[in-house]
């Protein structure tokens, strides 16, 4: 906690003569990053035109109600802050595409989630979600979902209802078995099920024939059926490291898509993986892992705001703690 009033005073004002210039030139892009915020300053709510707003690493505890202001809002990160509810006002953000909320303890994204129907890109990484909705499904247009580094030990059948989904990562959860209608996700190609409990492959994701990366390091799979290796043939990249399994040398000659142990026999294995594979990005071929979504700040800041944020660092050395 900063007890020095002086920072405190420095970081409201800035923050909120960053929202005064926003509203003043109509600008569709706000960042308000690490300011400590405790809430949403009420001006902020008077920026109509802003299309995108960044708000990781502050303090904030809820969303206010009338977000029904912010009518253009597209994109919002609020990870990193303390909320420990999904917040409800963001039903009242119809057009809301890309959303991340991670690093938050929520423990239920709730049913009011299935209102956001243009919902495209959904991030609710390390918070303490112990299931998913089954309103989840009615997110038509989701095309990515990243719920890495929770507490999930079962899917609602409703994720099966996501026909438009693309990437999908459940990393480190407590996940053992799939839906039985999983495969329905037609146009899966990148599923991450890495640090879970699954004993076998699901026979689920032998249908999915549009998967090209599958991702299933440390779970505690002894052994592994050739009739499934042989199904999943047409997925490019399998990996299947840090797994209790025994392969012969055979097996790894015969499905050459799939990194397993025993594996190193013939090539060195690449480290691409080798990173939690959390892509915020559309490069789907490449697979590019990122813990977390690559924003970049477009805001236009005056000449005085780039020289606060350059020395801000610097000046508050000189800022006296008591």
């Amino acid at each position: 906690m900063n007890v020095n009033p002086f920072y405190d005073f420095f970081q409201r004002n800035h923050a909120l003569a960053k929202i005064e210039h926003a509203h003043y030139t109509k600008s569709p892009n706000l960042t308000l990053e690490d300011f400590d915020l405790s809430q949403i300053p009420d001006p902020l709510l008077n920026c109509h035109e802003l299309h995108t707003l960044f708000l990781a690493r502050n303090k904030i505890q809820q969303l206010p109600n009338n977000l029904h202001s912010l009518k253009n809002l597209h994109t919002l990160a609020i990870d990193y802050n303390n909320l420990d509810k999904f917040p409800s006002g963001l039903k009242e953000l119809p057009h809301l595409k890309t959303l991340n909320i991670s690093h938050n303890p929520i423990k239920d994204l709730t049913a009011d989630i299935g209102g956001l129907k243009e919902l495209e890109s959904l991030w609710c990484n390390a918070c303490a979600l112990t299931s998913l909705p089954e309103e989840i499904g009615q997110l038509e247009s989701l095309d990515t979902l990243g719920a890495r580094n929770n507490l999930i030990s079962e899917l609602p059948d409703g994720i099966c209802k996501l026909g438009k989904l693309r990437w999908l990562t459940l990393e480190n959860n407590k996940l053992s078995l799939l839906p039985k209608s999983f495969h329905k996700l037609h146009l899966l190609i990148h599923l991450n099920l890495n640090k879970n409990h699954f004993n076998s492959i699901p026979l689920q994701v032998t249908k999915l024939r549009r998967l090209r990366y599958f991702l299933m390091k440390s779970n505690e799979m002894f052994s592994l059926n050739p009739y499934i290796l042989f199904k999943m043939k047409h997925i490019h990249k399998i990996n299947l490291m840090n797994n209790p399994i025994v392969a012969s040398r055979d097996v790894v000659k015969k499905f050459s898509n799939i990194v397993m142990p025993g594996s190193e026999w013939e090539a060195p294995i690449s480290t691409e993986d080798e990173s939690n594979s959390d892509s915020s990005s559309e490069d789907w071929e490449e697979s590019i892992d990122s813990s977390e979504l690559d924003f970049a700040s477009t805001d236009s800041e005056t000449d005085e705001d780039e020289i606060l944020n350059e020395y801000l660092p610097k000046l508050s050395k000189y800022l006296v703690t008591y």
